[in-house]
């Protein structure tokens, strides 16, 4: 077993291979907590302050397979292209690349055409997805703050690594692109959730009630975003020379 003694140095062998550990300390963390990204693969380490450098190295090495069963969950990681098709707006639509002029982006009978270069299609499929989001993301956010009698500043699209949304203080709601891909009722649950955060800033059972008022069956889309919403954060695009 090999011995740390700086933090900078925190890291695990897993089948051969060093893997470096992002570790960040917390006062009011009470136990290890470990994870893999889920897009990235970096492995994160989150820690009581009072945790030796030893200790943390342990847990690791006793995380060994667990690490490189997560690890081989990212490595299978899907990547869609032309002839794939995948989850949009409640439906599912199969992608098409052109390789043709001209260079947009289009939805019909099933079909999610994409015009233009090859090499730049997954790219402009994004940018594509990315401004529909933000369209019916504002609608959905608009319906319900009507509905709370409530106003938001502006709403902005991301791509977090492990949420879906959220309120600043400043009436900001930010919402993740890949929430287009989930399925209506869970996209709405989130805008609702996030409006409600105008209300109240926490997760109090007032916050909840307000959830409630706007989507009775949040506890439902909530579930299901906790149980497939990794696949979704999972998706990539990639490129194919020809559509077979």
């Amino acid at each position: 077993m090999r011995s740390f003694l700086k933090t900078a140095d925190l890291g695990v062998s897993v089948e051969g291979l060093f893997l470096p550990v992002k570790l960040r300390r917390n006062a009011q963390a009470r136990k290890m907590i470990l994870r893999v990204d889920s897009t990235t693969g970096e492995l994160k380490l989150t820690a009581p302050k009072h945790v030796s450098v030893r200790e943390l190295q342990k847990f690791l090495d006793e995380n060994q397979n667990w690490i490189a069963a997560e690890k081989a969950k990212v490595a299978d990681m899907p990547e869609l292209g032309p002839g794939d098709v995948f989850p949009l707006l409640g439906h599912r639509v199969v992608i098409h690349h052109t390789g043709v002029p001209p260079r947009k982006v289009s939805l019909a009978d099933g079909q999610l055409t994409v015009g233009g270069p090859i090499d730049q299609a997954p790219a402009r499929l994004v940018r594509w997805l990315r401004a529909e989001a933000k369209r019916i993301l504002m609608d959905d956010a608009g319906e319900f703050a009507h509905q709370l009698g409530v106003s938001f500043k502006r709403v902005s699209i991301g791509d977090m690594k492990s949420r879906w949304g959220s309120c600043s203080s400043t009436g900001t709601l930010r919402f993740n692109w890949r929430l287009i891909m989930a399925p209506v009722d869970v996209r709405r649950y989130v805008a609702a959730h996030e409006v409600c955060h105008l209300l109240e800033m926490n997760h109090s059972p007032q916050f909840w009630a307000h959830v409630s008022s706007l989507d009775s069956r949040y506890k439902i889309n909530r579930k299901w975003l906790r149980e497939h919403g990794v696949d979704l954060m999972r998706l990539r695009f990639k490129n194919h020379q020809t559509d077979g």
